[in-house]
C-alpha cells in the first residue's frame, strides 16, 4: 500500500483537503490585507472560551480504604485561612503543687564574711554573702515563682519576686562572691574582677541610673609611680545577658563599660576616650568617624582624669523604639525612609492592632525547686559565634557592626548612644551604635528544647557594675536621685506645670524623657502580670475552655517533680527534657 502524499505547501487546493481545526483564537489581522482580502469580523469579536477551573486532585477510593479515610474527612479548599497567630509557650508534665508551695517565697539568707565580717565605709552597714540561691549559670535563668490557685491552667505558677522589693542589683544575676547590705545597692567583692547585673532592663527610649564610688581610688589620686599592689577599683556601664560574670564589664562585645582609672571607656577589652562632639568645621586635633553616614567629625577627647571615691557617675542609654529595633533585626532596615529614632511613627489605618503580624512575647520554663524555694528555669541567651569574632581582641577590629550587616548578631541600632555624667555634669558621649539584642540577635543556649527566635520579655541591656580587690560602691536606679542631669529637673518642672497653662512647646515624646531605669520596675512587674494572665488563658483555650474536667483524681503516672538541670551533675543526666508537653 502506497503512503499517503504530504500535503502541498502551495496554495493550489488539493483534491481532498484536510479537515481543519475549530478556531480557538482569533489570528484573523485587524487590516485586510492581499493574502486575507476578506478577514472575518464575527471570529474576532467571538468571545474567548472561559479557562477551566483546575480539578481538585483527590485519592482514589482504594488508597482512602486503606488509609481509613472517608469523604468527609478529605479536606476543602474552599474553607477560609485562619488568621495569623502567635506561638505558645512550652508545657512541661508536672504534678499539683502541694499546699505548702502556695506560700509566699522565703526571704533569702545571708551569711557574713569569715572569719572578719565586710562593712562600708561607714563603719555601720555589714555586707553578707547570699547563700542558697540559685544563682543564673550554665546557660540557665531563673526566676522567683509562686504556685496560684487562678493558675491552674499554667500548671498553677506564675512569677514572684524576693525581699528586697524594688529596683536593686539582683541576687540571682551576680557573681556567687558579691557582698550586698540589706537594700541590695551597696555591694562589694574580695576576688578579682567579677560583675553584677539590676534587676532592671533598658529595651527602648532614654534610660540613666547612677553610682557611687565608697571604696576605690582615693581623693588624692592613685600613687605617682603607679600602683605596686592592686588596690579596690569599680566599672560601671551597660550589659546584656550574654556577658559573663567573670569578668569585668566591657569584656566582649555584650557589655559596655567605663573604667574608674583614666576614666575611659571599655568595650571588648579596649579601652577609648570619652569624647565631646564639636560642631562642623570646628578646628580640633582629633577626629570620630559619627553616624549616621560615618564620616571623621571634630571631637574634644576627656583625658587626665580619675573616678574618686565620693564621685557620682550617671551613665544614661539611648535605644530607638521596638518598632524601628525590629526593622533592624528582621532585615528590612532602610536609612532612608526609616529616619529618626521611631517614635514619632503612627500605627497602619488598615492593621492598628497589627494583627497580620502578632507580636509575642514567649517564656518557655518550668517551675523547679531549689533550697525551699520555687523557681522558674529557661535557657538563657548565650555568646554567638559572630559576635565571639567581633570581640576578638586583635591589634585591629575586623568586624565593624552596622544596621544593615548581613549577621543579624552584628547589626547595630541608628540613633543609639550610651552618654556619661560625672557629678551630676554631662562629661560626653561614650559609645554610639550599640549592637542589637532583639531576637534573633540573641539567641539561646544550644539544647535540647531550644527554641530560636523568641523574645521573652526582659532581653535588653541591665545596669552592671565590676568590682575588684574589695571595691565597694552604692548604685541608684532612682527616681530619687543623688545628682540628676539639668534636662531631668528642667522636665520635672514641666510635667508639674498646671494643665492648661500658656505653653508654645509641643509635648515630648515618652520614649525620648530622660527617665531614672527605676521606674521600669514597675512596669515591668505590670509586664509579667499581663503576661501570665495571656499565658493561662491560651492554655485555657488549648485545653478545650469550659469543657476541661482536669486530670483525674489519682492520675500521676509519667509525672514527676523536676529538678534544676543547672544546678545538676551532668553526669547523673537529672531533670526533665525542655519541650516535653501534656
Amino acid at each position: 500500500m502506497a503512503s499517503p502524499q504530504p500535503h502541498s505547501r502551495s496554495n493550489t487546493p488539493s483534491i481532498a483537503p484536510p479537515m481543519r481545526r475549530p478556531l480557538e483564537e482569533d489570528h484573523a489581522p485587524a487590516v485586510s490585507s492581499p493574502l486575507n482580502p476578506n478577514p472575518d469580523p464575527s471570529a474576532r469579536a467571538r468571545p474567548k472560551a472561559p479557562q477551566r477551573e483546575q480539578r481538585e486532585k483527590r485519592e482514589t477510593l482504594k488508597k482512602r480504604e486503606a488509609s481509613a479515610h472517608t469523604r468527609g474527612s478529605t479536606p476543602n479548599p474552599k474553607n477560609k485561612q485562619d488568621p495569623a497567630s502567635a506561638p505558645s509557650p512550652m508545657r512541661y508534665s508536672i504534678p499539683e503543687p502541694k499546699y505548702a508551695d502556695y506560700d509566699p517565697p522565703k526571704d533569702g539568707l545571708f551569711a557574713s564574711h569569715e572569719p572578719l565580717p565586710i562593712f562600708a565605709p561607714d563603719g555601720i552597714t555589714e555586707l553578707r554573702k547570699p547563700i542558697d540561691h540559685a544563682w543564673n549559670k550554665k546557660g540557665y535563668k531563673y526566676t522567683h515563682c509562686v504556685a496560684d490557685p487562678y493558675f491552674r491552667h499554667k500548671q498553677f505558677y506564675r512569677q514572684s519576686d524576693s525581699r528586697p522589693y524594688g529596683p536593686r542589683m539582683s541576687h540571682e544575676d551576680s557573681d556567687k562572691s558579691f557582698h550586698f547590705d540589706d537594700s541590695g545597692t551597696v555591694f562589694t567583692t574580695e576576688k578579682g574582677w567579677r560583675m553584677g547585673r539590676g534587676n532592671v532592663v533598658a529595651r527602648e527610649g532614654r534610660m540613666y541610673y547612677e553610682v557611687k564610688i565608697l571604696k576605690g581610688i582615693p581623693i588624692e589620686g592613685p600613687p605617682p609611680g603607679g600602683e605596686t599592689v592592686p588596690g579596690p577599683h569599680i566599672r560601671m556601664g551597660w550589659a546584656r545577658r550574654e556577658a559573663p560574670l567573670d569578668a569585668p564589664v566591657g569584656y566582649d562585645g555584650y557589655s559596655y563599660g567605663i573604667t574608674d582609672s583614666r576614666f575611659e571607656t571599655i568595650h571588648r577589652s579596649r579601652p577609648n576616650k570619652i569624647f565631646k562632639p564639636l560642631p562642623k568645621g570646628a578646628k580640633s586635633k582629633h577626629a570620630k568617624a559619627r553616624p549616621p553616614h560615618g564620616r571623621p567629625m571634630p571631637v574634644e577627647l576627656i583625658t587626665d582624669q580619675h573616678v574618686h571615691e565620693g564621685d557620682v557617675i550617671g551613665l544614661e542609654i539611648q535605644l530607638p523604639s521596638l518598632s524601628l529595633h525590629r526593622k533592624v533585626v528582621e532585615g528590612i532596615y532602610n536609612p532612608a525612609v526609616d529616619v529618626g529614632d521611631g517614635f514619632d511613627a503612627v500605627a497602619s489605618v488598615k492593621d492598628p492592632l497589627n494583627i497580620d503580624k502578632p507580636l509575642d512575647i514567649i517564656r518557655d520554663r518550668i517551675p523547679v525547686p531549689y533550697k525551699g524555694n520555687f523557681y522558674f528555669e529557661q535557657l538563657d541567651y548565650t555568646c554567638t559565634k559572630s559576635v565571639e569574632a567581633y570581640h576578638d581582641r586583635g591589634p585591629v577590629p575586623k568586624i565593624n557592626p552596622s544596621p544593615n550587616h548581613e549577621d543579624v548578631g552584628l547589626r547595630s541600632l541608628p540613633n543609639s548612644h550610651v552618654k556619661v555624667y560625672k557629678n551630676g555634669k554631662e562629661v560626653g558621649i561614650a559609645f554610639e551604635n550599640i549592637l542589637a539584642f532583639l531576637p534573633p540577635a540573641s539567641a539561646p543556649a544550644t539544647q535540647p528544647g531550644a527554641r530560636p527566635g523568641y523574645d521573652d520579655g526582659m532581653v535588653g541591656y541591665f545596669p552592671a557594675i565590676s568590682a575588684f580587690n574589695g571595691g565597694i560602691c552604692q548604685v541608684n536606679f532612682g527616681p530619687d536621685l543623688w545628682c540628676p542631669p539639668d534636662e531631668m529637673l528642667i522636665q520635672r518642672e514641666k510635667d508639674t506645670e498646671m494643665f492648661g497653662s500658656s505653653t508654645s512647646e509641643p509635648p515630648i515624646s515618652e520614649g525620648r524623657k530622660l527617665r531614672a531605669i527605676g521606674e521600669r520596675f514597675k512596669e515591668q512587674i505590670a509586664e509579667d502580670v499581663v503576661w501570665d494572665i495571656i499565658d493561662e488563658v491560651d492554655f485555657f483555650t488549648q485545653d478545650g475552655a469550659w469543657e476541661y474536667k482536669g486530670d483525674a483524681l489519682g492520675v500521676t503516672e509519667g509525672k514527676s517533680t523536676p529538678k534544676a538541670r543547672g544546678f545538676a551533675n551532668p553526669d547523673d543526666n537529672l531533670g526533665v527534657e525542655v519541650g516535653k508537653r501534656y
